[in-house]
């Protein structure tokens, strides 16, 4: 029987293995893409095999927060099972944010996505009724994190305030998210390391799911910024056993997902 490597190598589709990718975008930014389309971003997934993408709108560290909210709507609707949606909130004041993030679930929304660029700390007051909601529905919530001292501090105040809510530390593996981010895993049950990082140093995977253990780490390709099929090959050629890289690429979000109240 052929490894995932082998079969990747040889160009094989992976639809077998259910891929979930955890981190992806949708929708206008300042880079050219070539196809924006929910059918465009379906038709790079099943050349790879990849079975659904949650993604947050790329206009998730402005205002217009609630516009991108309806594109992503918008594709869900036309790729049911296969795009997935992370509410963005842009919090104006708590009442804005916690509206936004009901009306959004409401509509059939998975998790919450929060990106300090927006120039709000993760822990603002105004973030609070989004979050307590995600935690009610015991949804994944995606954290934009370099490795830096502040995401840390965040973390450490919102896990065990929001039990029920998974946080996904994403680009795990930049700045000192190698290290001090693995930490995070052992103090708090509900945080996961997240894999989207474009660099992609040699033995980075390994060092992760060793440190962290191989149920702690999800992967994500963070498209349109960085190819799927790059993200998923440093996977699959990471020196694992193909079982933990299916946790990694598939069972690891299922189960997250499956947790997430109708």
């Amino acid at each position: 029987m052929s490894t995932l490597l082998e079969r990747a190598r040889r160009g094989e589709n992976l639809a077998d293995l259910d891929i979930v990718d955890m981190h992806g975008h949708f929708g206008h930014y300042t880079m050219p893409i070539a196809d924006m389309t929910p059918e465009g971003l379906v038709r790079v997934m099943d050349r790879i095999g990849v079975a659904s993408v949650l993604v947050s709108h790329m206009q998730c560290v402005s205002m217009h927060a609630q516009l991108g909210n309806d594109e992503v709507l918008a594709a869900m609707r036309v790729c049911p099972g296969r795009i997935l949606g992370y509410v963005v909130v842009f919090p104006s004041s708590l009442a804005d944010a916690t509206t936004e993030m009901q009306r959004c679930v409401a509509a059939g929304f998975t998790g919450l996505k929060l990106h300090n660029a927006s120039g709000f700390a993760y822990t603002d007051p105004r973030y609070a009724g989004a979050l307590s909601i995600a935690h009610e529905r015991r949804m994944p919530v995606l954290l934009h994190t370099w490795g830096e001292e502040r995401d840390a501090v965040a973390v450490r105040d919102l896990a065990p305030k929001y039990p029920d809510a998974a946080f996904l530390l994403a680009h795990s593996g930049a700045g000192n998210a190698g290290t001090g981010f693995v930490a995070l895993t052992k103090e708090f049950p509900n945080v996961y390391l997240e894999l989207a990082y474009s660099m992609g140093p040699r033995g980075l995977v390994e060092k992760l799911v060793a440190q962290a253990g191989v149920d702690r780490v999800i992967w994500g390709s963070d498209c349109y910024f960085f190819s799927m099929t790059q993200q998923v090959g440093k996977v699959l050629g990471a020196d694992l056993s193909d079982e933990d890289k299916r946790k990694v690429l598939s069972g690891n979000a299922r189960r997250l997902l499956a947790r997430v109240a109708a």
